[in-house]
């Protein structure tokens, strides 16, 4: 593989800090309360500049949503489980890895579930995410458990929504980790009696 110029290294520099200050912006004021005046401040450049790497908002969003998403950290997450350990473990500790990155990515988490109540483009985004999402954990659980693969989606997404719904409600306002710990621990175990 070629070797990337400076003017190509600095372009697509400049175009992840135009990433960011989009999420900075589209996080504190809403996806249409955004202009690209406001990311252009938000990043320290004219706002002509966003035109040179992005057509529009909806463009920026989508980079964001590409650069962002959760399925580089589930993939990640499963990547690093102990295949020789019991399931108990595997899930408990894939959750804590989802609860750490949803706390990392903070900001998009509540601008896209904020979005999808009004746009229809981002929900389905946000819907083929999270399916892909179960369907990841699903390849890894499958193996160890008893139900047939549809149930076992139907179980995966209940418990992984209700950790998301979880951790947007009461955990990301939580001063230590302990209660998320447990509900961790109490959801993985209720799960088990489901699956196994």
């Amino acid at each position: 593989m070629k070797a990337r110029t400076s003017r190509q290294q600095q372009a697509l520099e400049t175009k992840s800090k135009l990433i960011d200050a989009a999420l900075r912006t589209f996080s504190r004021k809403g996806f249409s309360e955004s202009t690209t005046k406001d990311i252009a401040k938000e990043a320290g450049v004219t706002d002509g500049l966003i035109y040179h790497y992005f057509q529009s908002k909806e463009d920026l969003l989508w980079a964001i949503l590409d650069k962002y998403t959760l399925l580089h950290s589930i993939r990640q997450a499963l990547a690093a489980l102990d295949k020789q350990a019991p399931l108990e473990h595997n899930l408990t500790a894939y959750f804590q890895a989802l609860f750490r990155n949803l706390r990392e990515q903070q900001d998009l988490i509540v601008m896209c579930f904020g979005e999808a109540q009004r746009n229809p483009e981002i929900r389905a985004r946000l819907q083929e995410i999270i399916r892909t999402g179960v369907e990841l954990l699903g390849e890894f659980v499958a193996p160890l458990v008893r139900l047939d693969p549809q149930e076992l989606l139907v179980a995966i997404r209940n418990v992984q929504t209700s950790m998301v719904f979880y951790f947007l409600m009461t955990a990301r306002f939580a001063d230590d980790d302990k209660q998320s710990m447990e509900y961790i621990r109490t959801s993985v175990k209720q799960f088990l009696k489901i699956v196994t």
